[in-house]
């Protein structure tokens, strides 16, 4: 066992990421018609085996959690959500003078744009831009000039494909500045909207909030008390993920200028939840927030749209009420209920939305759990 971590710690790191492999492939379920995303899958599924056989043989070490791949397969996976009209992942382009073919994570904007995921820590980036890293390190702004020179053979629309490297912590500014120079475009999670297809936030005035924006919005995981690892294993993951690509700037991003409005069915669960979970900061953060949210009156009735909508587990009749409101109201509603919106696609009902993801109220449980130094 390593000394660096109790293994009773390290154990639940593993099952963690084990967890996170689990979840990453039902994600990508949705996705499997574009190419290369069952390659994906079956890598992560490669990732989760390993992590099994080293935690069921007892010969797990600290480096295999640290190393795991999942996490830029994580990565990948949040990104490829945010993206429109992809045609593949992980796709391999043969390059002059290079042996292997250059890979792109991610090729979208029916092939105008190529997107590499970069999970890497932003010091050892900076690191091996200034050749400082250890002997066989590739720098970045070298795979920089590596992605524009193959763009450059590879011409879509006559014309190269614009690429766009996205990191999940923010670089050194005079990094960022070379990057650009090569001609890379820099994009972050925090700053992409994570809207769904069927809805152009940009072009909307009104904001349907969903419940689970609200608790979001407020939760003290969002707001500068992410260090934490609880006893629940999921409010673990959010913590981490809040720490890879903060929620509440998005949000606020996209707050700004919009007239936000909520149901009263949301409004009254919002409520309750609070009533029952919140700590006393998200209590008066809700107070502060429902400052800015207009609550109406629920539909009277369904939108023809949804009215054909079979419930199951996914789609209940809370969260149809809310979807129809926002239907009716002409807003995009936005959502971590991803659930909800892939179930009324297999229906084949769009819902305008906005979706992000999911983060819980914490701060009743911080009592219960480790901050991180």
């Amino acid at each position: 066992m390593d000394k660096e971590i109790p293994f009773v710690d390290l154990l639940e790191r593993a099952n963690e990421k084990v967890e996170l492999g689990h979840e990453l492939i039902e994600e990508l379920e949705e996705y499997t018609q574009i190419s290369g995303v069952q390659k994906i899958q079956r890598k992560i599924s490669q990732e989760v085996k390993f992590l099994k056989k080293v935690i069921k043989n007892e010969t797990l070490k600290l480096n295999h959690v640290q190393c795991s791949n999942l996490t830029h397969y994580a990565f990948l996976v949040q990104i490829l959500k945010l993206q429109r009209d992809v045609v593949h992942v992980d796709c391999g382009f043969p390059v002059e003078g290079r042996s292997n073919p250059l890979r792109v994570d991610i090729v979208c904007d029916n092939g105008l744009r190529w997107i590499k995921a970069i999970a890497r820590n932003s010091k050892s980036l900076s690191d091996a831009a200034k050749g400082a890293a250890s002997y066989g390190a590739r720098s970045i702004l070298d795979q920089a000039q590596e992605f524009i020179d193959a763009s450059a053979q590879h011409l879509c629309m006559f014309k190269p494909p614009k690429v766009v490297f996205y990191f999940s912590q923010t670089i050194d500014n005079t990094l960022l500045v070379e990057l650009q120079e090569i001609g890379i475009e820099i994009a972050s999670v925090a700053e992409t909207s994570d809207c769904d297809q069927s809805a152009d936030v940009l072009n909307v005035s009104t904001l349907n909030i969903d419940i689970t924006t609200l608790l979001a919005y407020i939760s003290n995981v969002c707001n500068g008390s992410c260090n934490w690892t609880f006893q629940e294993p999921i409010l673990t993951e959010q913590a981490e993920k809040e720490r890879q690509a903060p929620l509440k700037p998005l949000l606020d991003n996209l707050f700004e200028g919009k007239r936000l409005i909520c149901c009263e069915t949301a409004y009254k669960s919002f409520e309750e939840i609070i009533y029952l979970l919140a700590g006393p900061q998200e209590h008066q953060r809700a107070a502060e927030l429902m400052k800015r949210v207009e609550v109406l009156p629920d539909v009277a009735s369904v939108p023809d749209e949804l009215a054909v909508i079979k419930f199951s587990g996914k789609i209940n009749q809370r969260s149809l009420k809310i979807f129809a409101f926002g239907m009716q109201m002409k807003a995009v509603t936005v959502t971590s209920n991803k659930a909800f919106i892939r179930s009324a696609k297999m229906q084949g009902i769009n819902v305008p939305v906005f979706t992000h993801q999911a983060r819980a109220l914490t701060e009743a449980k911080e009592a219960s759990g480790r901050p991180i130094e």
